[in-house]
């Protein structure tokens, strides 16, 4: 009996021990036991895949996967929107809602850098349509800040009856203050300039004050007064971080002979006074319009003093197929800042454009 009893014992053991091998088994899907037991360090996702018992190729997340001090912004420009233009409607809707797509995570702002239209009242009215047309299809509430592009004095060159383009009666009874007027009235602004501070980061915002109705030699580029300029100066060094960016926005180009860019037109009247001010703060990045490039072509990313970006065009990109349509999204962490293409056309990043760069180093 004795030995009957002790066989009967082992064999209860071993179903016992059995059973616990299989519960731990079918449990564990993480493998947390397997590697508590084995002696394995647990990181983070290690540890939170074991707490959440996901299912297999479900990524691991949290409620708040990011940084409050995070910051996500797009920039986009030259949207060409003008009343008679159909298909650079459709293309800045196409633009608008998907950087609006309510299945994306929101965005914390979106600048319009310039070139909105014609400056036409029917293209300011136009383009306000759109935006309310893609918000009303959309749960974002991410705000659109505009800057100042030439075009937004183009209406000197339509005719006033017919809004016609006629260059050859320029300027068609306009002014310039009549412009930058139905740009601030659009825009909602006392003045094309201003700044925002966003989750702890400096946006800066210039525009042009005057155009060709003015000065011809202006032409198609920017003219900053010196009450800007000084302007300048001063939100530039409010709270400034050499280890903390701060982004400015113009429509036209800064390009200097220190920069490796290989276009040195001149876009900026006041060249030499800007590149001064900006160059004392080399966290600067500045993005900019007006020449269409294609992101990637060279000219779009230069290593100045500051960093300048060109963001191509919504409607109208340069060496590219005519559907093309393009801008870049942005996000910040602390003192990194990573700037990727974006191809509104396909809605998708655009491969092989992140560049990243790094002010705490």
């Amino acid at each position: 009996m004795k030995r009957r009893y002790t066989f009967f014992f082992k064999i209860s053991i071993a179903m016992t021990v059995g059973l616990v091998t299989l519960l731990i088994l079918f449990v564990d899907n993480s493998g947390f036991l397997g590697n508590l037991l084995s002696g394995a360090r647990l990181d983070g996702v290690q540890e939170l895949q074991a707490q959440t018992q996901l299912e297999p190729g479900v990524p691991v997340t949290t409620q708040n996967t990011e940084s409050s001090s995070e910051l996500h912004f797009a920039v986009i420009s030259d949207l060409h929107v003008r009343s008679t233009d159909e298909n650079a409607q459709a293309k800045v809707e196409n633009a608008l809602s998907d950087l609006l797509d309510p299945q994306r995570s929101p965005l914390d702002l979106i600048v319009v850098n310039g070139d909105l239209g014609d400056g036409l009242p029917a293209d300011y009215r136009v383009l306000n349509q759109l935006i309310q047309k893609v918000r009303s299809r959309s749960t974002q509430k991410t705000p659109l800040l505009f800057t100042m592009g030439n075009h937004e004095f183009y209406k000197a060159y339509h005719d006033p009856k017919t809004e016609a383009w006629n260059k050859e009666t320029f300027p068609n009874g306009e002014t310039d203050e009549q412009a930058v007027q139905r740009f601030l009235d659009f825009s909602g602004r006392d003045q094309v300039y201003t700044d925002r501070v966003m989750k702890g980061y400096h946006f800066i915002f210039l525009g042009s004050e005057k155009s060709a109705m003015s000065d011809p030699k202006i032409g198609d580029g920017v003219y900053l007064s010196e009450e800007q300029l000084t302007w300048l100066k001063q939100k530039l060094a409010e709270n400034a971080d050499p280890q903390k960016p701060i982004f400015v926005f113009l429509h036209q180009p800064l390009f200097t002979d220190k920069g490796d860019s290989p276009i040195h037109t001149q876009y900026v009247q006041q060249q030499e006074e800007l590149a001064k001010i900006l160059e004392a703060y080399p966290q600067v990045v500045l993005f900019s319009g007006h020449l269409h490039l294609k992101i990637g072509a060279p000219g779009t990313a230069v290593h100045d003093a500051f960093t300048l970006f060109g963001d191509s065009s919504v409607t109208r990109v340069r060496q590219a197929t005519a559907e093309a349509s393009e801008g870049l999204m942005v996000t910040v962490d602390g003192s990194k800042v990573t700037v990727q293409g974006r191809d509104f056309e396909y809605h998708q990043p655009i491969p092989q454009s992140d560049i990243a760069l790094n002010y705490g180093t």
